[in-house]
């Protein structure tokens, strides 16, 4: 069996084994110190009390927090607090009016008499206590509640932009090659047919190898290098490629195309028409830190660092969502003159 179908029974556990360590430290164990036999009035006494502090706990934390401090209705929070608070005085005073149970425990302490029987402060501060307690615990319930829906919204919006960068690589990349290999069937066969079997390999990957949450960075890297070896089809004779990538790598977790739109934003703003280009790409791994460089050439009116929703800015969200202070990732212009992209992140294993 999964863990899910035991969590509701292990979470309902948790509440009654906090309700016992309670109960007992708050109310039965301080009397039972004193060495003395106390009425059986006092003991029905502390186990009603625990019962409206159960009922008290989960109807301002189920029913009232919801509706009102939740809502930012803190007026009618503090009138409920001043009502619980009343209700639970005047129900010890009506208990106390019928078994006088406040001067039978002052005589059997040795006191002539209980100084109040109109207001009880041990009800009082457990009553306080109780209130805020559940409190606290709804409002924790309600914003980790909270953030998981927004890390959802956040997940859910990283998977569509990753389907969205697929999309985009799909048509726009695949027919261009496509397009490179039917010319060079012209002039070298056993080319063309290799690039065919890049070009097949890619496309098995972006369907099947993208699916899940996790790639290996073996699969990654192999798709890395089958972008490039099709991108040196299309690219003029300006343009200096270099890759200086290890054979050996460790075969961790990664999540899939987290590499790639680094190397595809050099390809798209690093080259010119007609003036010399170059791009630099560079892993090194290191157990699970992993190192990955991209520097470009950059040209002033052409190149831009991508500010749309696919690119850096949806590599940099998807870092910060998945690996949270797990990566440092800088981008700009470097002291050459170069654009340079340097992500440094350490893998799951």
């Amino acid at each position: 069996m999964s863990s899910n179908f035991f969590k509701p029974y292990i979470f309902t556990g948790l509440h009654i084994l906090a309700w016992l360590l309670l109960g007992f430290t708050l109310l039965f164990y301080i009397p039972l110190t004193w060495n003395i036999v106390l009425p059986s009035i006092f003991w029905l006494w502390q186990s009603i009390v625990l019962f409206f502090m159960i009922v008290i706990f989960y109807s301002n934390a189920k029913i009232i927090v919801p509706k009102t401090i939740i809502k930012d209705r803190v007026t009618p929070f503090l009138l409920w607090a001043l009502f619980i608070i009343f209700a639970m005085q005047f129900i010890a005073y009506l208990y106390n009016l019928n078994t006088d149970l406040h001067n039978k425990i002052a005589a059997i302490l040795g006191f002539k008499k209980y100084r109040s029987n109109y207001f009880d402060n041990y009800v009082f501060t457990i009553t306080l206590l109780v209130l805020g307690i559940s409190t606290s615990w709804a409002m924790l319930h309600h914003w980790q509640k909270a953030a998981q829906h927004k890390q959802k919204l956040e997940q859910d919006k990283t998977m569509a932009e990753l389907a969205m960068l697929k999309a985009q690589i799909n048509p726009h990349f695949f027919f261009n090659s496509l397009n490179s290999i039917y010319s060079l069937t012209y002039t070298n066969i056993e080319d063309s047919r290799g690039a065919l079997h890049t070009l097949s390999r890619m496309m098995r990957y972006l369907l099947y190898s993208t699916e899940g949450e996790r790639t290996t960075v073996l699969k990654e890297v192999e798709f890395m290098k089958d972008f490039i070896a099709l991108m040196k089809l299309r690219a003029n004779s300006k343009l200096t490629i270099t890759t200086d990538i290890p054979e050996k790598l460790h075969d961790y977790p990664i999540v899939p195309m987290l590499l790639l739109p680094l190397v595809e934003n050099a390809f798209k703003h690093g080259i010119h028409a007609t003036d010399k280009s170059e791009i630099h790409i560079k892993l090194k791994q290191e157990g699970t830190n992993l190192e990955f460089e991209v520097i470009n050439t950059f040209f002033e009116k052409t190149s831009v660092t991508d500010q749309g929703g696919i690119g850096l800015t949806n590599t940099k969200r998807r870092l910060h969502l998945i690996y949270p202070n797990k990566h440092i990732m800088v981008a700009g212009i470097d002291q050459n003159g170069n654009y340079k992209v340097n992500l440094q992140i350490t893998l799951e294993e």
